[in-house]
């Protein structure tokens, strides 16, 4: 299943965004948020994690090996998984680890959540926030609070609605997505927060995919966020306008960090997206891409940081 997605240009009205940026404004006002008042509570450790949309994975129709080996690689030990449609054949290809999903995934049913190392604590979560799944029709932000080492780590994963035509629905999910962000950065329980995921930056006809993701990046900042900078400018393929054997790329995987993850965060495309820099590719049924076939459209993004 590649994904249709298509970046077209465009520029946005002011006064739409005028009200997601009053509303995001108003939440962090009432939680007593400011931008890098995440709350400081002792020593970061270095740390990694990585989201891989799976592409509505079972192991009927994954390379399940290809799979595994491509993330014991990393061996990161949090990764963020969306489109997950057999929570059991996961667990398998992932053995030693956590599997931890939502209960909902929209009306496609695809859960998304964390697989956690065994040194990786589970002090709260699966959350499920139900709000962005805009009456059920997609899939809930589900949060997390972790510790590993001396980091006590708030994780969310998302999965926002898809498609250009989706886009008046992904501003909805940004409010509410800004609302659960303000909630937790008042608790003041952890040191730091990843908010990673798919978020389908597409744009639509009147706006480009790269000036959807600033205006994301600007409702999230309202909330403490910052957005990491991918190191290329990609993390899916999808098969274009034409049609064709030949295969484009597309930045939806995204990550955005605060407190003790934002003193000096990397995001770096692996797989197919690495070995081919983001340039489009050929891949047909006669000779597909290996790191492509039998596993996903997407690539694995793996987040790195330092303590600051």
């Amino acid at each position: 299943m590649i994904r249709r997605a298509r970046p077209n240009a465009g520029r946005v009205s002011p006064p739409r965004w005028l009200t997601i940026t009053a509303l995001v404004a108003a939440v962090a006002t009432h939680h007593g948020v400011r931008e890098g008042c995440w709350r400081d509570r002792g020593a970061a450790t270095d740390g990694t994690v990585v989201t891989w949309n799976l592409r509505n994975f079972t192991a009927a129709d994954h390379d399940v090996a290809a799979m595994a080996a491509t993330l014991a690689e990393v061996d990161a030990p949090i990764v963020a998984v969306e489109e997950v449609l057999d929570a059991e054949a996961l667990a398998t290809m992932l053995p030693g680890r956590r599997v931890l999903l939502s209960q909902h995934g929209g009306a496609r049913d695809q859960r998304l959540g964390l697989a956690i190392a065994d040194h990786v604590e589970l002090l709260e979560g699966p959350r499920e926030h139900r709000e962005l799944e805009l009456g059920g029709r997609v899939r809930p932000a589900v949060e997390f609070l972790l510790r590993e080492g001396d980091t006590r780590l708030r994780v969310v994963v998302v999965h926002l609605k898809a498609t250009p035509r989706g886009l008046p629905q992904r501003r909805l999910q940004w409010a509410a997505l800004a609302q659960v962000i303000a909630r937790a950065a008042a608790s003041g329980d952890h040191d730091a927060i990843v908010v990673i995921g798919d978020f389908n930056v597409t744009g639509d006809d009147d706006l480009s995919a790269d000036d959807e993701r600033a205006a994301l990046s600007s409702v999230l900042a309202r909330v403490g966020l910052r957005a990491v900078v991918p190191a290329a400018g990609c993390s899916a393929y999808w098969d274009g306008r034409r049609r064709d054997a030949w295969l484009e790329p597309s930045l939806l995987d995204l990550a955005f960090v605060g407190g003790a993850v934002a003193a000096a965060p990397s995001l770096e495309p692996l797989g197919a997206c690495a070995r081919h820099g983001c340039a489009p590719l050929r891949s047909t049924d006669a000779y597909p891409d290996r790191d492509l076939a039998g596993t996903s459209d997407h690539c694995p993004m793996l987040l790195r940081w330092r303590p600051p």
